[in-house]
């Protein structure tokens, strides 16, 4: 049954751009080439010393007063277990891939999720608005809340780190905050040497030294004393993206243009070499259990192993919105992003589930989570399910008949023709006489919205149309008003 239409009073911002006028079909618009992704071949054997790996730019070319180390070479054990993974979707919630399986869990955050991980006590956890959540085990079927922050106990909550139910750190706007299992303990940014800066990242190494990153800097808390880190020997100027610990306990940062590795002492950080371009932006680190290091660099996915640097263009996968990462412990990263999930690696191999071949993962995936080596056994790649979307634009109340309407996951801001031109996944086309749009299989997922009225483009404040679509209907998402 086709769910019956709401009203949307959609916050709009505007922004004017010399562009052309776009030429789109009327009413109806239909989807691009690119919506209906083949099957992907199956995966080739991995291998170490891929193409990549050979080329200059997949080295990097870091300028630095240190010199830059090799990531670090992790002792061979017993290989890891297979584990499951898990998916955050916005709007829809946290759901776990075991044994082939995708499964809903209950009982956790749906919107506003920030992070989530597999931490060092084998349980899940998740951050949300501002509650901490455990799935207390991995293959139970709902959370348990943890922890519940607030505006006079921790200010905004926007990164944790988690050692045991009753030892969490957060960062926030607020500062620094502890959990001690019935309390939090807070410390403002002043405290930590932060300043006014936002808190970009936390983690705890082995020893108990809180690591945290701001926005140009790198603070550490040693026997109960706050330091900031000289990193100039590093570069002089850094712009910090996270921290976060790796499984043999050392605590490496994240800035635009370098990889750092923090530690012991609060003066010995030095510059791990990452490669993926002579001028590289860095954002999204991920450090696996294996050695594995993977960082987006723009629209590229940089995975470095103790043996191999290789290099995912932009072209090569799924790139578009890249929301998180992952690395599991047999070396493959876990991709997520607007508009699917994309798994890479080891060397060449590739598995791409686009948004609507899932329907579970239909949407906008924020976050990915995986334990051990991660799901021994991948589903296939199954047919695009698809849907439809109609609206109304309004006027003073009145139809606005003849609006130019674009539909894609995350309408740019930035763009030469129009917010959609770009996306892979898009949709255009033009009111009728009654107000009225309309676009047909249209991939299950989350979209934002764009019109043009008065010669300008105007973007929803949001990409969230879409998430209570359902195979072979037409989802109807209430009227939009031009006057707001």
């Amino acid at each position: 049954m086709t769910p019956a239409p709401r009203s949307l009073a959609l916050l709009f911002g505007s922004f004017a751009v010399a562009c052309g006028e776009t030429t789109s079909p009327p009413i109806v618009a239909r989807a691009t080439p690119e919506e209906t992704r083949p099957t992907p071949p199956a995966a080739p054997e991995a291998r170490p010393d891929t193409k990549d790996a050979a080329r200059p730019e997949a080295k990097g070319d870091l300028t630095m007063d240190a010199p830059s180390s090799e990531p670090p070479a992790v002792a061979p054990g017993p290989p890891a277990a297979p584990g499951p993974a898990f998916f955050a979707v916005d709007k829809k919630g946290v759901v776990r891939l075991d044994q082939g399986e995708f499964v809903p869990l209950k009982h956790g955050p749906k919107e506003l999720i920030k992070n989530l991980h597999v931490a060092a006590d084998g349980a899940l956890w998740v951050l949300g608005y501002e509650t901490i959540y455990k799935l207390p085990r991995l293959d139970a079927d709902g959370f348990k809340e943890v922890a519940r922050g607030g505006f006079q106990d921790t200010g905004s909550i926007d990164e944790f780190f988690v050692i045991a139910d009753n030892d969490v750190w957060v960062a926030g706007f607020g500062g620094v905050s502890h959990w001690d299992g019935k309390f939090w303990t807070r410390e403002e940014k002043a405290a930590i040497g932060a300043g006014d800066d936002t808190l970009d990242g936390i983690a705890v190494d082995r020893e108990g030294k809180v690591w945290v990153a701001s926005s140009n800097h790198v603070h550490v808390k040693d026997n109960g004393a706050w330091s900031t880190l000289d990193l100039g020997k590093v570069k002089d100027t850094l712009f910090m993206e996270g921290v976060e610990r790796a499984a043999d306990g050392t605590v490496h940062a994240l800035a635009s243009a370098a990889l750092i590795r923090l530690g012991p002492g609060a003066a010995d950080a030095a510059p791990v070499r990452l490669g993926g371009g002579s001028i590289p932006s860095y954002s999204d680190l991920s450090l696996g259990p294996d050695g594995t290091i993977a960082v987006r660099n723009l629209f590229d996915v940089v995975i470095t192993t103790p043996t191999a640097t290789k290099v995912w263009r932009k072209k090569d996968y799924m790139s578009e919105g890249v929301r998180s990462l992952a690395v599991d412990a047999s070396g493959r990263v876990w991709v997520g992003g607007e508009i699917g999930v994309t798994i890479l690696g080891p060397g060449d191999a590739k598995v791409e589930w686009p948004s609507g071949s899932v329907p579970e993962l239909s949407g906008e995936v924020v976050g990915v989570a995986v334990a051990g080596a991660g799901p021994a056994a991948l589903p296939a790649t199954g047919p695009v399910k698809t849907g439809g979307l109609k609206g109304t634009l309004l006027r003073g109340g009145q139809p606005a008949a003849g609006i130019e309407v674009e539909l894609c996951p995350s309408p740019s801001m930035l763009f030469s023709k129009s917010p959609c031109a770009d996306s892979s996944v898009n949709f255009a086309g033009k009111t009728d006489d009654k107000g009225q749009w309309k676009f047909d299989a249209v991939p299950l997922g989350a979209y934002g919205f764009a019109l043009k009225a008065e010669g300008k483009w105007k973007i929803t404040m949001g990409s969230d149309l879409g998430v209570e679509m359902r195979e072979g209907q037409m989802f109807d998402v209430g009227s939009i008003s031009l006057d707001k």
